[in-house]
């Protein structure tokens, strides 16, 4: 009889074992909570997939077993709701000291930011560095990066700059002629004139050819989550085979067309990385 108990044991461990795992993969799924802010064609809750970026955030984490809600919030909010712990995380976020102190960064890069000067069409402020604009008066938005230079200039105040909440304040203010220059990603800074700005007033503006930097932006974890590097090393397993099927530029291509098709709404609370 002992035998056969033996014998039934064995056996149902090993059915156990061959057996999909169904089990311990529903006990093993994950969730985190991310920012989402303004900042279109990238990022925008009333935009066609959340944007983008935050499709292709929300899918990677999805085939890696991970449920993503994302938070509507302002754009200052959007990383240092983070930074201060209120939110898990959030994306689209590039490398900066106060930021790598608290945040863990996604091995992958989600997408290359290209960060350009706008100008009133007219007035060429031709440069080679940075630091050949001291004359002018530059806008920012509070909490962006552009890149090191920039920020290595500004804190020395070899630039003189002027911080705003929003970058369409920023264009605004560009506008009457109260800065200069508006540094700002290009893709997304020609989408704020066209969707908040009059036809007569997106005649007044251009922008420069000659980028400032190209800024790779990263999904950012708090440090203090618990299984904050487990969740990144999901996302960037998850990234990756959307890489490497070919369903990421599949993806890309057809949000924009989503967006072509779909009418945008600008607030005051867009930000760059």
């Amino acid at each position: 009889m002992l035998r056969v108990l033996l014998a039934a044991f064995t056996s149902a461990l090993a059915l156990a074992a061959l057996a999909p795992p169904t089990v311990a993969r529903a006990a093993d799924r994950l969730s985190v909570t991310l920012t989402i802010h303004d900042y279109p064609p990238f990022i925008g809750p009333q935009l066609p997939y959340g944007g983008l970026l935050s499709r292709v955030v929300s899918e990677a984490f999805r085939i890696s077993d991970v449920d993503v809600k994302f938070v509507p919030v302002s754009s200052n909010r959007a990383i240092t709701g983070v930074m201060m712990g209120l939110y898990d995380g959030g994306f689209g976020w590039a490398h900066a000291a106060d930021r790598d102190r608290k945040l863990l960064y996604s091995d992958n890069s989600i997408y290359t930011f290209r960060m350009v000067f706008f100008q009133r069409r007219g007035d060429d402020h031709p440069w080679k560095t940075l630091a050949d604009l001291a004359p002018l008066q530059i806008g920012t938005t509070l909490g962006d990066h552009y890149s090191d230079e920039f920020s290595a200039l500004q804190e020395t105040s070899k630039l003189h700059v002027q911080v705003a909440a929003s970058d369409l304040n920023n264009m605004r203010k560009l506008l009457v002629g109260r800065i200069d220059l508006f540094p700002m990603e290009e893709e997304a800074g020609k989408l704020l004139i066209q969707g908040a700005l009059t036809p007569a007033e997106q005649n007044l503006l251009s922008c420069q050819s000659v980028a400032i930097s190209a800024v790779p932006t990263f999904l950012v974890l708090r440090r203090t989550l618990p299984r904050a590097q487990e969740l990144i090393e999901r996302f960037d397993r998850g990234y990756r085979q959307l890489l490497e099927s070919g369903r990421l530029a599949k993806m890309m291509e057809e949000t924009r067309k989503a967006m072509l098709n779909s009418p945008m709404t600008f607030n005051n609370s867009s930000t760059a990385p």
